[in-house]
């Protein structure tokens, strides 16, 4: 009887290690797995728009090189428009915008994405370098305005 207690002891003994060992390595492969898919985000994120302050427009997005960025409030650009009001695109391969806290996203056009804020679509203006923003209510279109975070 004892002998049977012993081997009835071991086998829970046994049974528990199994299980416990089955559970680490579930959980290194739920903790590799969710790695796996941040590192996978990383690499398709792309820091492509800044917010700067410029003189009396106040906070406003920006390319990584200092362009403005426009918006236009009532539709969009296509054909000829985008000759003057190139789209802002996301790096070929990356499809996460980053750069500011919130608001930002793509939209499919054509073979790339373009790069949105608040749902609206971002362009710059061809005539623009450095921190000019010639493009400021040139045709409907307006500077790209840091919105105020919701409280």
């Amino acid at each position: 009887m004892i002998q049977q207690g012993k081997r009835r002891a071991s086998r829970e003994w046994s049974g528990l290690a199994a299980v416990t060992t089955v559970m680490m390595v579930g959980a290194l492969l739920v903790t590799t797995t969710a790695s796996a898919q941040v590192e996978a985000m990383k690499s398709k994120s792309a820091t492509v728009v800044n917010e700067t302050v410029r003189g009396n427009l106040g906070e406003i997005l920006t390319t990584t090189t200092g362009l403005t960025l426009y918006i236009q409030p009532r539709g969009t650009c296509s054909g000829g428009c985008l000759t003057i009001w190139p789209p802002l695109l996301m790096p070929k391969h990356k499809t996460k915008p980053l750069g500011v806290s919130s608001g930002l996203g793509t939209v499919k056009m054509r073979s790339r994405r373009q790069v949105t804020y608040e749902g609206k679509r971002l362009y710059t203006f061809y005539t623009d370098s450095g921190a000019s923003t010639n493009g400021e209510g040139q045709g409907g279109f307006v500077v790209a305005q840091v919105s105020a975070p919701a409280s």
